[in-house]
């Protein structure tokens, strides 16, 4: 494309592009071949949308969407999390995925909506997971009011 900008009529490109469109595709090309070479991102877009089917390009704009949205809700990539366990066909990584540790239990907790939003949002930015943290507060509790580490009062 540069050579057909500096000589156009020699006619290096059948189809001349301006250069603001061609300027940086070697770096947009690098940037997604290190991406693709992420062993870690690429496992987790597999556990996580590597079911997902599209048969048009509106579908697929869908998964996209949905993708995209979920990553939003990170406040850093959760393939950088650490894993709770290995698995080939289950995500394990605490950001995402912690509800599955083994340890892991259902509790209720009641909070206002407010003041859910900013403990989620404290959380994420510990880079830690809801659960981590309830757990580590829950044993503080315990501490405090002379159980053991065993829980038993």
């Amino acid at each position: 494309m540069d050579l057909h900008h500096r000589y156009p009529k020699v006619g290096f490109a059948t189809r001349a592009m301006p250069p603001a469109v061609y300027a940086g595709i070697t770096r947009r090309v690098e940037r997604v071949q290190r991406e693709i070479a992420d062993m870690d991102r690429r496992e987790w877009f597999r556990l996580h949308y590597g079911s997902e089917r599209h048969r048009n390009r509106s579908e697929l704009s869908e998964i996209l969407a949905r993708c995209k949205a979920e990553l939003r809700g990170y406040p850093h990539y959760p393939w950088r999390t650490p894993r709770l366990g290995t698995s080939r066909n289950v995500c394990t990584r605490l950001m995402c995925c912690g509800y599955q540790h083994p340890k892991a239990e259902y509790m209720v907790a009641f909070l206002e909506r407010e003041e859910h939003d900013a403990f989620r949002r404290a959380v994420f930015n510990e880079r830690a997971h809801e659960g981590d943290v309830l757990g580590r507060l829950i044993r503080e509790y315990l501490l405090g009011k002379g159980c053991g580490d065993d829980g038993a009062a």
